[in-house]
């Protein structure tokens, strides 16, 4: 539609407007000018290495250490070379639905069979470990938790995450903590259940730089697993990926040590975006906004205008050149919903606003 022309205002693919700050930038350029373009060892600078601990031990009070870490071009790399050393044929993968599009698909390249169990709207996505609980078979080999979840955006508090690490230490299981999004929490708390006792042997967090410093395009992610495990990714690693660029490291390792103050700016505007958004959808009558209480997205029930997500997407696109996501690319329980980023300008978010309320006013015309 744009190649012929077409305004569209993207709401749905997860990157934001923001350009990378430009002193990382120029730390790129930099490392490029003088020769930082040769192999790096296997599971990544030292320097990144320590910076990603020395960030998640300071926000988490931990002590993890640099060999725990590998680092990848990109966190949705780093989570399926995870899968392929923790799941194959015969185990099964919990994963907490509404989920993120390729889980299911990096799991079902394990060999590993999925299991979702449903996290309901109407609790807000909150965690339900007795739900998780009665899932678990002998086949059942790892969970994989979101928080702040991509599509929901809900944000799990301490007490569940007590409870699901308990739960896995209690039965042998893998804990995958995809926190991507733990930079952007506006309600509550960000707990990583690395942090929670008990737990050192059975979590791997995953994260990057793409969402909390505007980095999308840089490729650049990493996970943080127990020893043994750290071995074996960077073990897979030297056979996939033959380590990550020198340059994009060294820009990493700087965002993380000094664009607090960029993190901390983009974080504010994320949340005033989601009011604007969550405010101005909620006086649309027939949709249900599900307010996040971090991340990128809202998810909004549209089965009161007469939609399924679908339906609804692929209507506002035609009719109203606003891009969002169907939620069944999120799971079977939520195919009735739509996730609708928060991703541009407050002027071009009041926009699409004021497009969807066109759009659904069309509908009962």
């Amino acid at each position: 539609m744009e190649l012929d022309g077409a305004e569209i205002i993207h709401l749905g693919v997860g990157d934001p407007d923001f350009d990378t700050p430009p002193d990382i930038v120029a730390t790129a350029i930099s490392a490029l000018k003088t020769g930082r373009t040769h192999y790096s060892p296997i599971p990544g600078e030292s320097e990144l290495r320590s910076a990603i601990v020395d960030d998640l031990n300071s926000r988490n009070e931990t002590a993890i250490a640099a060999d725990r870490v590998t680092v990848y071009p990109g966190a949705q790399c780093a989570l399926f070379a995870t899968m392929l050393c923790l799941a194959g044929p015969g185990d099964e993968v919990i994963l907490l639905e509404p989920f993120y599009a390729t889980y299911e698909g990096l799991v079902r390249a394990s060999g590993a069979t999925v299991v979702a169990v449903p996290l309901p709207a109407d609790q807000d996505f909150a965690l339900n470990v007795d739900a998780i609980a009665a899932a678990v078979t002998g086949k059942t080999r790892v969970i994989l938790a979101n928080s702040p979840g991509n599509p929901s955006g809900a944000v799990f508090d301490r007490n569940a995450w007590e409870a699901l690490t308990t739960l896995c230490v209690e039965n042998g299981l893998w804990l995958i903590s995809d926190e991507v999004y733990a930079n952007l929490v506006f309600d509550g708390e960000s707990v990583s259940p690395i942090s929670l006792p008990g737990a050192e042997n059975n979590v791997v967090v995953i994260s990057s730089v793409s969402k909390s410093h505007a980095m999308t395009g840089w490729r650049l992610g990493w996970s943080v697993a127990p020893l043994t495990l750290a071995t074996h990714l960077s073990r897979l690693s030297q056979c996939l990926l033959f380590g990550v660029s020198q340059f994009t490291q060294d820009a990493a390792a700087y965002a993380l040590r000094n664009s607090h103050a960029e993190v901390a700016a983009m974080k504010d505007t994320f949340r005033a975006r989601r009011d604007l958004l969550c405010d101005a959808l909620a006086g649309i009558e027939g949709l249900i906004v599900h307010k996040p209480a971090g991340g990128m997205f809202a998810m909004v029930d549209v089965s009161g205008v007469g939609c399924d997500g679908a339906s609804f997407a692929n209507g506002l696109l035609d009719d109203g050149g606003v891009a969002v996501v169907p939620g069944f690319a999120f799971g079977n329980s939520v195919e009735d919903f739509v996730r609708i980023g928060y991703l541009c300008d407050e002027a071009r978010i009041k926009k699409a606003a004021d497009k969807i309320q066109d759009f659904v006013s069309g509908l009962g015309t």
